[in-house]
């Protein structure tokens, strides 16, 4: 039973996933797309054709937790984006997920 819950929760990761990149791999500067994960979701950063970032649990927080919803991983995946497009490093620090997720 537990067996057949992770690859069926797996199978619909990879779709969502797929989903994603093909709904914005087109763009010219870099997206977001969130995707689910067995306990909640994660963020993929995609620029062109390419994944740049595929973060399936928090970053900067100690665990591995995923996020508990849709907006968390896209507020902290948006986050990313923008310190990409300014020619910042994709780095995030615990203050910055804590402030947006809560």
């Amino acid at each position: 039973m537990k067996t057949s819950l992770l690859v069926l929760v797996g199978t619909g990761a990879l779709l969502g996933l797929a989903a994603c990149l093909s709904c914005c791999s087109f763009h010219e500067e870099p997206r977001c797309c969130t995707f689910p994960v067995p306990g909640g979701y994660g963020y993929a950063i995609l620029y062109q054709k390419d994944t740049l970032i595929k973060q399936p649990y928090m970053p900067a927080i100690s665990g591995r937790q995923p996020f508990r919803t849709v907006r968390e991983a896209r507020a902290i995946g948006e986050l990313v984006c923008r310190k990409l497009r300014k020619g910042h490093p994709p780095t995030v620090t615990p203050e910055e997920v804590t402030d947006r997720i809560e």
